[in-house]
């Protein structure tokens, strides 16, 4: 048909799970070792697959691609000017560079394997990434136009209401950025951590999942033999209300960013000065900053700098025909756009969340 996709294995197992088996994570069961097809050969075989069934659309199986088909394949699409239209699955820690590589190479889709926004929670599941790292995927990829399917899960047996609560305060900030799919607890998966050794984190197995009651009878099936997700139970510590807020707040994200009133937040700039236009709250607004703050909102904007890295790069800059005729502190400065949710700090480094409007960058 016109529509016809094509699924594409280059690699099983996974080159994170090798390091760090994600602790709620059931896959690879019997084979979490990395192997992967080199680059050559996946370029090769795409082009191959698609001159063969007159296709175009791929949906790559892989639990997580290899990273050096970033440029080894989506790259050298890239510079074909190929027309592809793939979906994929990767970790979150891309930066700008790599995103716009998979965007121009044909990446129309892709599952980041961001999980939460609590710094926390990202330990307690061994994700090996940041908030402020899945931040940056969530803004490029908006920039390059990939879509993200990504989940905030909830649930974990060591969580506080801290977890919940940063998250609640963060996500007005973001909903210029693409939302979760989905708010949920948890699975128990069979072969993940959590179900080979509960004991150790506070989780107590209560029993198969009760879909597979209704599909096997439990007379003739030991469901406990045959199940992959299960029941449990946690010494939960969260406040219940904290959790209904933060599902609620997701709902909204979800709701306004599909609505024909999307948010926005994004910066234009000129010769002497930087307009910031902010569409996440009720009453769209503009600003136009000059002199440091503009420099640093600009200077933040591809990646997290440190403040050191901040002062380093304005020594010796001079804003010329800036009203900041005063020498305004830095913290002061990025303490204000801390307060206007133009910049995001996590642990020294700062990060702009305002788009570019220059589709070249």
């Amino acid at each position: 048909g016109l529509n016809r996709i094509l699924l594409y294995e280059g690699s099983r197992g996974c080159w994170w799970g090798e390091k760090h088996h994600c602790t709620f994570c059931g896959l690879n069961a019997q084979a979490m070792e990395f192997r992967a097809k080199n680059p050559a050969q996946v370029a090769s075989e795409l082009d191959y697959l698609s001159s063969r069934y007159d296709t175009t659309r791929f949906r790559l199986v892989d639990n997580i691609i290899d990273m050096k088909y970033v440029d080894g394949v989506f790259g050298q699409l890239a510079q074909e000017h190929v027309d592809l239209d793939v979906f994929m699955e990767t970790k979150s820690n891309l930066n700008k560079r790599q995103i716009q590589t998979l965007a121009k190479g044909g990446v129309k889709c892709m599952q980041p394997g961001i999980e939460s926004l609590s710094p926390a929670q990202l330990k307690e599941m061994d994700k090996g990434v940041s908030p402020l790292q899945n931040i940056e995927c969530l803004k490029w990829s908006r920039y390059y136009n990939i879509d993200l399917s990504w989940n905030i899960l909830l649930g974990f047996p060591q969580e506080t209401d801290t977890d919940y609560q940063q998250q609640i305060e963060l996500i007005p900030s973001l909903i210029h950025l693409q939302p979760p799919e989905s708010t949920a607890k948890l699975w128990l998966e069979r072969f993940s951590p959590y179900f080979k050794w509960p004991e150790r984190y506070g989780i107590r197995r209560t029993g198969p999942g009760l879909a597979y009651a209704y599909v096997y009878d439990e007379r003739q099936v030991d469901l406990n033999k045959i199940a992959y997700d299960f029941e449990y139970t946690i010494d939960w510590k969260v406040d219940p209300h904290l959790y209904k807020e933060l599902v609620r707040l997701v709902e909204e994200w979800k709701q306004r960013y599909h609505s024909s009133n999307r948010p926005f937040l994004f910066f234009a700039k000129a010769l002497s000065y930087l307009t910031v236009y902010d569409g996440r709250g009720s009453t769209p607004t503009s600003e136009r900053f000059e002199g440091p703050h503009a420099f640093i909102l600009e200077f933040c904007n591809e990646q997290p700098k440190s403040v050191e890295q901040i002062r380093k790069a304005l020594q010796g800059c001079s804003f010329p025909g800036s009203k900041e005729d005063v020498v305004v502190p830095i913290t002061d400065i990025l303490t204000t756009l801390q307060g206007k949710r133009l910049l995001h700090e996590e642990r020294g480094r700062y990060f702009t969340l305002a788009l570019p409007v220059n589709p070249h960058r």
